[in-house]
């Protein structure tokens, strides 16, 4: 078979994105994936192609992302140890940087210990392929971040799915499994499309009933629920503890990076047995100081976590009273919905008219029907700035008869 055979059984692959990215932003003025966007500093605005617009689909919940404290910290890391490490963690790769950045985030997740991986999606796929393998069987929630279900299918393990947040499902397909090797249930806290909430404490019961362990990514968690931000277990008042807690340094935290935290024994076992983490190379000093500094902000300053869970509510009821939908949202992930998939970037186009970005999440990543805004409120908005966005996603609604 010569070269030009070969990729001709290739182009149907790349032909699908090709043609499906064209479907959607067959103009200039329609692109929403992969643009640039110069965001300020000092506020939630960004630049797009010289025109000032109001970011609203950014993950940097705490507000923290161009905060000179944690800027500062990153240069006095680089400046100390180079832009680089020399390798993985387990040869020349380790710092001091990163054992005090594992012994924070032991401490703000309340456990004996904690290891840092290289992203939030590393964080899940070794993970999960550390403590699950052939002959266990993993429990994963439908809507569970694509980073959890690539990792059980690398596992090995059978893997069984059970309805969103449908705890009485999840126990009949736990009863229904053979009760041999590891069994594991995996959930998000914070759900990244819908914005609802784990409900952890019957999660846990029925876990507990089934010989089952509970594995929680807090990736849209951390800096946004629970009374300081710590997340799922802090918001149910610590009424129940998960065995496997991790998330990203990438979101609230305005960093690079995910994080494992659990038992001595656990992260022991992981740090020779997650193989993204053992085979990739160590987190960088500026990630990692930024990381650290960034965690003790949010220790000293829960008032950005309030700001965020009163904002976030007095935003959806603004929508829901001028007829919008945001599903069952309940946290700083806000989904607008929009319709189909053309409805969905027929909006944002007519929304960033109006002074805003809102960024459309469409088919296979959200059902048929559901294609959305996805909208982040973070502690660098204003309250000035949430009641004009609203006021501009609901005119824009208007404008595109989704209301």
């Amino acid at each position: 078979m010569n070269a030009s055979a070969a990729w001709s059984r290739l182009e149907p692959k790349l032909a699908y994105f090709r043609d499906r990215v064209r479907s959607l932003e067959y103009e200039p003025n329609r692109k929403n994936s992969f643009v640039a966007y110069t965001v300020e500093r000092d506020s939630a605005y960004a630049d797009q192609d010289g025109q000032r617009l109001l970011m609203m689909s950014g993950y940097s919940y705490l507000g923290l992302a161009g905060d000179e404290r944690v800027v500062s910290a990153a240069k006095a890391a680089v400046d100390r140890y180079g832009t680089g490490n020399h390798g993985v963690r387990a040869l020349a790769g380790s710092t001091p940087l990163h054992e005090e950045l594992e012994a924070e985030v032991a401490k703000f997740a309340g456990r004996e210990q904690a290891l840092v991986f290289g992203s939030g999606y590393a964080a899940n796929v070794g993970t999960v392929g550390a403590i699950v393998g052939p002959g266990d069987t993993v429990f994963i929630d439908k809507y569970d971040h694509a980073s959890i279900v690539d990792g059980c299918k690398l596992s090995g393990a059978t893997v069984t799915r059970f309805r969103h947040n449908d705890v009485a499902h999840l126990e009949r397909r736990l009863a229904a499994a053979p009760d041999t090797g590891v069994r594991l249930v995996i959930v998000d806290s914070v759900y990244s499309m819908d914005g609802d909430i784990a409900p952890l404490v019957d999660l846990r019961k029925v876990c507990d009933a089934h010989n089952a362990l509970l594995m929680v990514d807090e990736a849209h968690a951390l800096g946004v629920i629970g009374a300081t931000g710590k997340g799922i277990e802090e918001h149910f008042d610590y009424e129940v503890k998960v065995d496997v807690k991790l998330g990203t340094l990438s979101k609230a935290i305005p960093s690079m990076g995910g994080w494992v935290a659990g038992s001595a024994e656990l992260i022991h076992h992981l740090k020779y047995a997650a193989r993204p983490f053992l085979f990739s190379a160590a987190l960088g000093p500026a990630q990692s100081a930024a990381a650290l500094e960034s965690l003790r902000i949010l220790q000293r300053e829960p008032e950005r976590v309030e700001f965020i869970q009163q904002e976030s509510e007095r935003f959806r009821t603004t929508l829901h009273e001028a007829g919008m939908s945001t599903v069952d949202s309940e946290t700083a992930v806000v989904p607008v919905i929009a319709g189909s998939d053309t409805a969905a970037y027929d909006y944002a186009t007519v929304c960033r008219k109006n002074g805003v970005i809102g960024l459309p999440v469409v088919t296979p990543a959200v059902p048929n029907d559901l294609a959305r805004l996805r909208i982040a409120i973070t502690a660098a908005h204003t309250k000035a700035d949430l009641e004009f966005a609203a006021e501009a996603f609901i005119k824009s609604a208007r404008e595109c008869r989704i209301i």
